[in-house]
């Protein structure tokens, strides 16, 4: 999956990671809490992933960054229309005062 915010230099993280800033950023920095839009591929063996309703674009994902580290990751449903609000050229991404209702307590979960 791939996103557009922060040090985009084809790092490779996974949730819980801090991104990093300084070479070909985008977005800005020192938010508390951002969603931007990651973009999947699907799967060549199986054409997965097979989201379960009522997911948008079982293609695009919501990742949400806090305090410049990665996380949570989940299915896109639509709730942030990225493509559709007026967007800025250097990223897409919504600023968050708190993480949506429709995630329930995710915190809560075991891993």
């Amino acid at each position: 999956m791939q996103f557009y915010f922060g040090g985009c230099a084809l790092e490779v993280f996974e949730i819980g990671d801090k991104i990093t800033w300084g070479q070909y950023d985008l977005g800005e920095p020192g938010h508390r809490l951002v969603v931007t839009e990651g973009l999947g591929a699907p799967c060549p063996g199986c054409g997965g992933p097979h989201a379960p309703p009522p997911v948008y674009d079982p293609g695009t994902f919501d990742i949400f960054i806090e305090d410049d580290v990665i996380t949570h990751a989940r299915w896109s449903d639509g709730e942030f229309p990225f493509q559709l609000e007026p967007w800025r050229s250097d990223s897409l991404f919504f600023v968050l005062d708190d993480y949506p209702p429709s995630m329930g307590n995710w915190r809560d979960s075991p891993p």
